[in-house]
């Protein structure tokens, strides 16, 4: 008990930092909560942009573009592969079409497998959806016409006629657009995680350590492995205390709980929170400076958080950083939380639970081991 007690009392000695970075937390969690409410989240048919890129530059390919540009801005201008990127993240334009040569020709001809255009935009978003199906509706029509007679100049005039009623419908009516907020708020749970750990448990292990060494008597027929066992029960202890707060409070902002979905997600900030307390008793055996814990919590916690999609979306990563980031924790715990957003089950997210696991248990033993390696050295 007296591993317990003294745990307590030197974490008692950061309660400010420790509530200093959950205020900052849950503040995070709530300005990226709001970013999903209805009230911000309308959208108009007319308000897409579109690069487009006209490698035929037929009669078929001008008609799409200028139908696409009656209801959507167009970019013909030439853009380098990292721009419109760019410019697909951060919403400038909803696709990036690219109309292949030859288009025009396999069109008119009526063939059973026309060339497709290949459209590029951003997952999980309806925008660009939006566009793919307004060309699709075009063209069909379009093709329909001139299988009754009708020129391709007569039927793309008749075609954008009719479109134009359904875009006038668009354009008045306002379309709420409201993505799910458990899947935003949650996201950022382990970034805040790391954080609590690594500003406070971290240190107090660290000193604890200290004092363990200069305060012998009382503790000294503790064996050492009864103690790291101790001081780790008292580290997932504060942990649950920490991961409930973090639940609720998000659980209260995305206005979801107890749903299917919902324990699926609390599985996995479990799975994480678990491999966090390993992660951090890892590093106390590497013999750190209590006074180097700030640092190392921005270390650790905005370098997984960076390149593990935490704050950026797996699928802009640069090839780079998702081949590194697939080797963190926070990697296969935004991949879980984005195969539970398409509807995935336990069984299909499994395999990211566990990675999550077993870089948890590589980290501990590495860490162990350098321990050890310590004592011996300084015994």
């Amino acid at each position: 008990m007296i591993v317990f007690k003294t745990f307590f009392k030197v974490l008692s000695r950061y309660k400010f930092s420790m509530i200093m970075y959950l205020v900052i937390a849950i503040a995070i969690i709530t300005i990226m909560s709001g970013f999903n409410s209805s009230g911000n989240a309308s959208y108009y048919s007319v308000s897409q942009g579109i690069i487009v890129l006209d490698n035929d530059k037929s009669e078929v390919s001008r008609g799409l573009i200028k139908y696409l540009e009656t209801i959507n801005y167009i970019y013909e201008d030439s853009f380098s592969d990292e721009q419109i990127t760019d410019m697909i993240y951060y919403t400038k334009a909803s696709n990036y079409l690219v109309i292949p040569e030859g288009f025009g020709a396999a069109f008119l001809s009526g063939t059973s497998t026309p060339l497709k255009i290949e459209s590029t935009k951003e997952v999980d978003t309806r925008m660009g959806y939006t566009v793919e199906a307004e060309m699709d509706g075009y063209l069909k029509l379009t093709a329909n016409y001139m299988k009754g007679g009708y020129s391709f100049k007569e039927a793309d005039e008749l075609s954008r006629e009719s479109l134009a009623d359904i875009s006038a419908v668009n354009m008045v009516s306002e379309v709420v657009i409201q993505d799910d907020k458990i899947f935003t708020v949650f996201t950022i749970l382990p970034y805040a995680l790391l954080t609590l750990l690594c500003s406070a448990v971290l240190p107090v292990i660290l000193r604890f350590g200290t004092m363990l060494i200069n305060r012998r008597t009382g503790i000294s027929s503790m064996s050492s492995a009864k103690k790291q066992i101790m001081i780790a029960l008292a580290s997932a202890i504060v942990t649950v205390g920490i991961i409930v707060v973090l639940i609720m409070m998000s659980s209260l902002l995305s206005g979801e709980m107890f749903t299917a979905r919902w324990g699926l997600i609390a599985i996995d900030v479990l799975v994480f929170s678990m491999t966090a307390v390993m992660i951090i008793i890892a590093l106390s055996s590497f013999g750190i400076n209590p006074d180097a814990a700030p640092a190392i919590t921005n270390i650790v916690a905005l370098s997984f958080s960076f390149l593990g999609g935490i704050f950026v979306p797996i699928e802009h990563l640069g090839g780079t950083a998702k081949a590194i980031g697939q080797f963190l924790p926070t990697y296969w715990y935004s991949e879980a939380i984005n195969r539970i957003k398409s509807g995935s089950s336990f069984t299909e997210i499994l395999n990211c639970l566990l990675i999550q696991l077993l870089f948890g248990v590589m980290v501990l033993v590495i860490g162990l081991m350098v321990g050890k390696h310590n004592v011996k050295k300084t015994a």
